[in-house]
């Protein structure tokens, strides 16, 4: 018995010190396995009404359109879990709801800084008139700083999507763009047998500018061909509307050269907290490769210079044909800055079926001029060309919207691979934290002089089994909070709120186990006795009740799951552990403490063991 009691006590002190290391060590890793936040108290994963941060649920259907199978849906799952972690969104929740599973939710804490970066062509507005227009909007809490050729606007609260069209509407719409374009002269023979240089005037270029609805604020008149006009308060968008300027002006029966909009929104990416984990959830990442078979048959109406614009660039003239290389075909993706373009890249290297294709493609366009159109979830991201082969498997991606943020999660989203199904965003929440630092401090300060009090009236009303009982309930809740950092269980308000109600049911237990001790003692019994009966007598009823509220538990942990309730989940899974613990503390740890102290001479007093109010002189000796 003795040896028995000897392992036990080994038992617990080698719990309490691993408990111990699981507790301060932050974060606490172990070859891939990583646990903990050093950001938190004991490293816990504090829950979205704790710390603030994102609720994101997304619907999951099939490329059928179908609800997904359970494999699909699970994968996922991990793909998205993949994702969120390898761009070091910390502490993200992502799991699956739905019996069977068809949506998905990620609770996202604060993430860094909202930011986003725009840039012009040719020509930089002030960035008081930004800042002045950002506050008329109702922005207040943002910095704008110019880095190289952008803008950057770092916002200090997070933006919705909303917000973020609200900004990119207003750079679009109310800043001046202007256009510059020129002809080349067109030659007219004079009767005099002489050739005259003619350009076309403002008469001309207005009626046609007219003609597409095409409004300016100003225009004027250059020397030798070229004009230049105001656009404002017209929705610029650089591609669509140079198109549009661009077929006018081919109207006219003058030779076309080029156009610039010095001024037009040119580049516009919101990245940085929520909207970079947004885009990296909610994206396929599906890359493509397809041929553009650039136009060969140039229209009778169309002059030769605006031919060689449109025939790669506009629907209408080319046609694009799959290659079946796609993103299964990618071995590794990776950000970076290419020297010869001074831009960001996505580096991509194809497996050896990928490559033998690449190098097949750009051959072939090398060959006919044609154009290799690289999509990314059905949107166009660079339309290069190619003057000769391209092998060794290596190529790189840029395009007008990659920066450097851009690249890197398209590298991300390539490298976790393809979604088996596609996502669509049914709820998004901001969730404040209810508590903010400062009064979650308190709160845990006023937690801790509660509990303090709570031992301190055990150990003065039932003396020993009092202190023995203090001793467990502070290894309990070590225990508790090792256990939850390890699985880990993400700790909510509610939860908070679970985890108190448990450590009142480890109270109770130990009560329990204490006025059983005492009435075995008052019917005449010796310590060692008592201490074993109170122990079996007490056992039933400490079983019944916790047993009954485990079951509890799980019922409200399967509501919760079913309604998608992540409240009620996180309540009931805190409250089922906390209870499972409490069990195997108060009956189990306890019972090796107060056997080994009963023991020592100074404490086997039986008087030591009875409640203050109920200390019966007859038990002194």
């Amino acid at each position: 018995m003795i040896l028995l009691r000897f392992k036990g006590i080994v038992i617990v002190i080698i719990c309490i010190i691993i408990a111990a290391l699981v507790i301060s060590i932050n974060p606490l890793k172990i070859n891939n396995w990583e646990r903990g936040n050093k950001d938190t108290i004991f490293g816990m994963v504090l829950g979205l009404d704790l710390i603030g941060g994102t609720h994101l649920v997304y619907e999951i259907k099939s490329k059928t359109g179908e609800n997904p199978s359970v494999e699909d849906a699970e994968g996922v799952r991990k793909i998205i879990e993949r994702r969120v972690n390898e761009f070091g969104v910390s502490e993200a929740n992502v799991q699956l709801i739905g019996s069977p599973p068809d949506k998905i939710l990620i609770q996202i804490p604060s993430q860094s800084q909202d930011k986003i970066t725009f840039s012009f062509s040719n020509k930089d507005p002030d960035a008081s008139l930004i800042t002045d227009k950002l506050h008329q909007m109702g922005i207040e809490d943002f910095q704008i700083e110019k880095v190289e050729n952008d803008f950057v606007l770092t916002f200090n609260t997070s933006l919705d999507q909303q917000k973020i069209d609200e900004i990119k509407n207003f750079l679009m719409n109310s800043l001046e763009v202007v256009i510059k374009i020129n002809f080349s002269p067109k030659r007219i023979e004079l009767p005099t047998g002489e050739t005259k240089l003619e350009f076309p005037n403002k008469l001309d270029i207005d009626a046609v500018l007219e003609d597409e609805k095409i409004e300016y604020l100003s225009f004027t008149s250059k020397e030798f061909g070229a004009f230049e006009f105001t656009i404002n308060n017209y929705g610029y968008d650089k591609d669509s509307m140079n198109d549009e300027i661009v077929s006018a002006l081919s109207k006219l029966d003058y030779n076309f050269v080029n156009l610039e909009a010095d001024g037009a929104l040119n580049t516009f990416v919101a990245s940085g907290g929520i909207q970079s984990a947004k885009r990296l959830i909610g994206s396929t990442a599906q890359l493509e490769f397809r041929i553009r078979e650039c136009g060969d048959t140039k229209p009778e109406d169309l002059d030769e210079s605006v031919w060689e614009l449109v025939k790669c660039f506009d629907p209408q003239f080319y046609n694009e044909v799959a290659t079946g290389l796609e993103s299964k075909n990618l071995t590794d993706a990776s950000p970076g800055t290419n020297a010869e373009i001074g831009q960001p890249v996505v580096n991509i290297t194809f497996d050896d079926e990928g490559s033998d294709t690449f190098y097949e493609i750009t051959d072939r366009i090398s060959r006919t001029g044609d154009l290799l159109a690289i999509y990314l979830d059905n949107e166009e991201l660079i339309t290069p060309g190619a003057d000769k082969a391209i092998s060794g498997g290596s190529a790189y991606i840029y395009g007008r919207d990659i920066n450097a943020t851009r690249a890197r999660e398209i590298a991300i989203q390539l490298r976790s691979g393809a979604l088996p199904a596609t996502l669509t965003l049914v709820q998004e929440r901001n969730v404040d934290a209810v508590l903010g630092s400062e009064s979650l401090s308190k709160s845990l300060f006023a937690g801790t002089i509660g509990f303090v009090l709570v031992l301190l009236f055990m150990m003065a009303y039932y003396k020993v089994p009092g202190v023995v009982s203090s001793l467990t309930l502070i290894i309990y809740v070590g225990f508790v909070l090792a256990i939850f950092k390890i699985i880990p269980v993400t700790l909510t308000l509610s939860g908070a709120a679970a985890l108190i109600l448990s450590i009142g049911f480890a109270v109770d237990a130990n009560i329990l186990i204490a006025e059983r001790i005492k009435e075995e003692l008052l019917s005449g019994r010796n310590l060692l006795n008592s201490i074993s009966i109170g122990f079996n007598r007490a056992w039933p009823s400490i079983r019944d009740g916790n047993v009954s509220t485990i079951i509890t538990a799980i019922v409200l942990f399967w509501f919760g799951s079913r309604f998608s309730t992540s409240v009620m989940q996180g309540f009931a899974l805190t409250l089922g552990l906390g209870v499972l613990i409490s069990m195997i503390t108060s009956f189990y740890v306890n019972r090796i403490l107060i056997v080994i102290v009963s023991r020592f001479n100074i404490v086997s007093n039986t008087n030591l063991y009875i409640p203050v109010v109920k200390k019966n002189k007859n038990f002194g000796d």
